[in-house]
């Protein structure tokens, strides 16, 4: 064969090889087809992540009420009210709102609300907080529901200048929390510490600090910060464990309001407001107990 001959075949042979290549694979029955892109388009997931994030997707999980109320306290606080009464945005303590349903709520704190002052609070929308934040934040806000008012502020009497006690004078009362109450059931239990540590972590850590040591600052407050809790107050701490932990659970039941002109924290009802269940609050007590030397041997 000339070599002009073997010339033509190479050739012939490299042009099926290309418009093989080229012809489209024949699809497998069953599949479905997937569609090209447009001229010039670019394949990207960014809006549908955007869209669905934007506009307050439910988060992954069962919302936390009492996680939603250490967020509600930092960051909703100076204009809702720290008990949601209200102030320079609506009032959210028996509100039609909130009752109307999560999604709603959850709509507006992640979205904002056009026409107002109220911002997006959503990361993806420049915001602070995540979906599941959100999310615990609504369900805290319906705790605030169905429930008494609140009373009318009276002007308390000015306190009288303390004097140092005698060395032998009976121990000072204990501190008690501004809102009433007996001391629920977990007091009466003894809660696990191990437990109990995560829990504060996750409960407690954001206005008391890590292990109770540092108390956020309070504006407002006549302390001026969230009180620590390691250690604790001498007047609620105890060498028994039993009136140690009575001490602790009527703050962590009930609930307190900071004597102040206006705090911008408080401390939520935990126990009365079903943020948390009953051994939760029992190990959290022995955690805080144990922080302070005590324990239910002692």
């Amino acid at each position: 064969m000339s070599t002009r001959s073997w010339f033509i075949l190479l050739v012939s042979l490299l042009l099926i090889t290309c418009l093989a290549a080229c012809y489209p694979n024949p699809q497998p029955p069953g599949l479905t087809p997937v569609p090209s892109l447009a001229p010039a388009a670019t394949l990207t997931l960014l809006p549908a992540i955007q869209g669905a994030v934007s506009s307050g997707p439910a988060a992954a999980g069962n919302p936390d009420p009492a996680v939603g109320a250490a967020v509600y306290m930092l960051n909703c606080t100076q204009c809702h009210g720290v008990n949601g009464q209200g102030g320079i945005g609506e009032a959210l303590r028996n509100s039609s709102f909130i009752t109307a349903g999560p999604s709603g709520v959850i709509d507006t704190i992640s979205n904002g609300r056009s026409g107002s002052v109220m911002p997006a609070f959503l990361i993806a929308n420049g915001g602070p907080l995540t979906a599941m934040q959100i999310s615990d934040v609504a369900a805290f806000l319906n705790s605030l529901q169905n429930v008494p008012p609140i009373p009318a502020m009276t002007l308390a009497p000015p306190q009288a200048t303390e004097t140092p006690l005698p060395a032998n004078a009976p121990t000072a009362e204990p501190a008690k929390p501004s809102n009433a109450g007996k001391p629920g059931p977990a007091a009466s239990m003894v809660g696990d510490p191990n437990r109990g540590k995560p829990l504060f972590g996750q409960y407690c850590a954001s206005c008391h600090g890590p292990q109770g040591v540092q108390g956020e600052p309070n504006p407002g407050s006549d302390d001026g910060s969230v009180p620590v809790l390691n250690p604790i107050d001498s007047t609620i701490l105890n060498s028994n464990f039993k009136t140690f932990a009575n001490n602790v659970d009527l703050f962590v039941e009930h609930g307190s309001v900071p004597d102040g002109s206006n705090p911008l924290l408080i401390m939520p009802p935990f126990g009365d407001g079903k943020l948390l269940t009953v051994q939760q609050i029992a190990d959290i007590i022995s955690y805080v107990t144990q922080l302070n030397g005590v324990s239910p041997t002692k």
